[in-house]
């Protein structure tokens, strides 16, 4: 019988890469693709620039892995690193598109075909998308909060040290982002059915 080998916690590969341990770094980067590329596309970084942060986001991981305290959750510490360069690069962005006015990025999002429930699964497509712009559309502190809450399930004292914000705060923009998002999906499924 073949004794299936336990994956080692994020924690231990982060710590196993200051150690020198040549493929640790590369497994964590791996672990960590699909949310910090959710976290990226959630806060409208452009597609054009995604590939480009993603890579400075794990720069900046492994020119920090020795600030890292391997006696506390590593996720809470990694999206610290990605929100902080998040907030610069929309930062950055902001004042680029203030001295240089590019055009219009279109969102082109192809529908799948021949599925067998095609009403339904365009339905659920326009829906997602309906959602992601709605996430985009909050004030940033909002979406933060309700991106790491929701889709990262951070714990709100995790987040609100990610966000270096005091945890009432975070409480209230994870509050007023669902009350939004709520409000204007009521406001959508009303204006559908008029």
């Amino acid at each position: 019988m073949e004794i299936e080998a336990v994956p080692e916690p994020s924690e231990a590969l982060l710590v196993a890469h200051r150690s020198g341990e040549p493929h640790a770094f590369r497994e964590l980067v791996s672990r960590y693709r699909r949310p910090v590329y959710g976290y990226l596309v959630r806060c409208s970084v452009s597609e054009a620039d995604r590939d480009d942060l993603f890579q400075e986001i794990f720069i900046k991981i492994h020119q920090r892995a020795h600030q890292y305290d391997a006696s506390r959750p590593l996720h809470p510490w990694l999206f610290t690193v990605v929100a902080n360069t998040v907030r610069t690069y929309q930062r950055k962005e902001r004042v680029r598109r203030i001295f240089v006015r590019p055009p219009e990025e279109h969102d082109s999002e192809s529908i799948a075909d021949g599925a067998p429930d095609g009403e339904a699964l365009f339905a659920a497509k326009e829906t997602k998308s309906w959602l992601e712009r709605a996430i985009r559309a909050l004030p940033v502190p909002q979406r933060e909060a309700l991106v790491l809450a929701t889709i990262e399930k951070l714990p709100l004292q995790d987040i609100a040290s990610a966000l270096d914000m005091p945890l009432s705060t975070v409480k209230t923009h994870v509050r007023r982002a669902r009350l939004r998002l709520i409000e204007a999906y009521e406001r959508r499924t009303r204006a559908r059915h008029d």
